[in-house]
């Protein structure tokens, strides 16, 4: 007979805000209830009208589609990101590796606007191949991004946008899975300034 592991119940209903990995704190609290999902770290450029560049670090990000290629990730409606998304509709997902961890902390909760504060904070941005929003050459692979739809939860706002184009090193392409991903070496928030690595990759044998 198989132990039932004992499990803790978190009630969702009313103001509960939620976050990501791990759970914490008693059930009964307001806030916060983490959830045991992680979202992997990226950097998001974008534009206002005036072409000024603004970056900022997110992790609630993901794949919804795959014809045509949609992505999608949540931020604040107060954020210049939204704000520069919804009024010029592009944007670039730039995926950074484990290296740029220092970096992205640095400027997380927080919006880096304009060329030099980004590249004060030690990121460059660089011309993108089909919009005017700017890529970040430090990071390994970059996803232009044209606005495609949005859904408003109170002062969240889900922005998910049509990949125009995909850029990744080289050495990725061509590396086989297991080294690709050692090379990639993609982050993913955890908790509290806490992040993981994907360091290793394993195919599942067939049976």
């Amino acid at each position: 007979m198989k132990t039932e592991i004992e499990k803790v119940d978190f009630d969702l209903g009313g103001s509960r805000n939620v976050d990501s990995f791990p759970l914490l704190g008693d059930p009964k609290d307001a806030f916060p209830l983490r959830f045991p999902l992680v979202g992997q770290v990226v950097l998001i450029t974008s534009i206002n009208r005036e072409k000024v560049p603004s970056l900022a670090p997110q992790s609630w990000v993901s794949i919804f589609a795959s014809r045509p290629a949609i992505v999608g990730f949540g931020c604040n409606m107060s954020q210049p990101t939204a704000k520069n998304i919804l009024s010029t509709g592009e944007f670039v997902i730039n995926i950074p590796g484990a290296e740029l961890a220092k970096k992205i902390w640095n400027v997380s909760g927080m919006e880096t606007e304009g060329n030099k504060n980004i590249e004060k904070a030690g990121l460059t941005p660089i011309k993108s191949a089909k919009l005017s929003t700017p890529r970040i050459a430090e990071c390994r692979a970059h996803l232009e991004c044209s606005l495609d739809w949005t859904k408003k939860y109170g002062d969240q706002v889900v922005i998910f946008g049509r990949v125009l184009l995909a850029s990744v090193d080289k050495k990725a392409v061509e590396a086989d899975s297991e080294e690709r991903y050692k090379y990639l070496k993609l982050l993913a928030d955890l908790d509290d300034g806490t992040y993981g690595v994907i360091k290793e990759a394993k195919k599942v044998s067939p049976k």
